[in-house]
């Protein structure tokens, strides 16, 4: 019996036997090749700006090798024709160019990852044009530009579409876009499923990785014990061994997060900004995220979500992010970095 199935099993029984938090060491370093943090900015010149170089090289001080810089459109509605690329909340080129070149520098390999959000804060995934020819050429007008500045960086990977679940039985213009965006970059292609949408892609075999943002909950109580998180898991780890093998690809989990608040593994997705602040409730599960991970052969990785470009964090902050919290340590103990 090898040593991950002993430690799945424990977990197992622990799990039945409801136990409380128990003082583990660090996670399972593992041998992905991703080991990814999301770096965010929703403004034009945030990339560029003061705060931001000493974020970045704060993420690359957890152990990081790989950052995931986003840059947003955005559209009035699911129903909208074209998306905006010039919003003030989107990322200016140059602003972008900095914020790479500095990822560069620092070592780090860059994954681009374009998302479309919604001016009224609805989830991305309700977009269904009504005319997907013209959305879709609007989409591409949008992305092209980002594929080939991704590619002039030497970017290791470029994400096609984030969580865009409402568009998907639009699959010719999808391998249009997927063609297009190799004639401009010479890297890795994936497409970011949401959680609840992976299996249903219909365009896997045109990408070299499958993606998967992951908010699957792992928790069933408020408070649990890493153990009982490492346990439920495991359907979870079935789940993209299973999605992996039917599409012949590696999957790269491009989001996994949990806010620091009580009860963060019940609804992972769930971003109100309300509960309890309970850092060591997002710390338990990072640890249980990276161990379940952990040599998996299926997974090319992990991407947290999220590293503000504003520095923001901090041992009060309840938001999705590890900097300056318990967390933080947890991702730098498995990865071998300096926090």
């Amino acid at each position: 019996m090898t040593e991950r199935v002993v430690r799945v099993a424990a977990a197992s029984l622990l799990f039945l036997g409801g136990c409380e938090r128990l003082p583990t060491g660090p996670a399972s370093p593992g041998n992905t090749p991703v080991r990814g943090i999301t770096f965010v900015d929703w403004t034009a010149g945030g990339y560029a700006g003061d705060s931001a170089h000493d974020a970045l090289a704060g993420l690359a001080g957890t152990g990081a090798n790989t950052v995931v810089l986003i840059v947003t459109a955005y559209q009035p509605d699911p129903e909208a024709k074209a998306l905006r690329a010039q919003d003030p909340r989107t990322p200016s080129p140059g602003a972008l160019r900095t914020a790479l070149q500095a990822a560069r520098d620092l070592g780090l390999r860059i994954v681009l990852k374009p998302h479309v959000d919604l001016d009224d804060g609805a989830w991305r995934g309700a977009i269904a044009p009504p005319d997907p020819a013209a959305w879709f050429a609007s989409y591409r007008r949008f992305i092209l530009p980002l594929a080939a500045l991704a590619d002039s960086v030497g970017a290791a990977c470029f994400v096609v579409g984030t969580e865009l679940g409402g568009t998907l039985e639009d699959e010719a213009e999808w391998l249009a876009t997927i063609r297009a965006v190799r004639s401009v970059f010479s890297g890795s292609l994936l497409y970011a499923a949401s959680w609840d949408e992976a299996a249903r892609v219909p365009f896997w075999g045109a990408l070299d990785l499958v993606g998967v943002d992951f908010y699957f909950p792992v928790a069933t109580r408020r408070d649990p014990g890493r153990f009982d998180i490492l346990a439920a898991w495991q359907p979870w780890v079935e789940r993209l061994r299973l999605l992996g093998r039917q599409t012949g690809r590696r999957v790269l989990l491009t989001e996994v997060g949990y806010r620091s608040v009580d009860g963060a593994g019940m609804k992972p997705y769930a971003r109100d900004g309300g509960g309890e602040l309970d850092l060591a409730e997002q710390a338990d599960l990072y640890w249980a995220a990276l161990e379940a991970t952990a040599g998996q052969s299926w997974c090319e990785g992990l991407c947290w979500w999220n590293w503000p470009a504003d520095g923001s964090g901090g041992p009060r902050n309840r938001d999705y992010t590890p900097r300056g919290k318990p967390a933080e340590r947890e991702l730098a103990a498995a990865w071998g970095g300096e926090r």
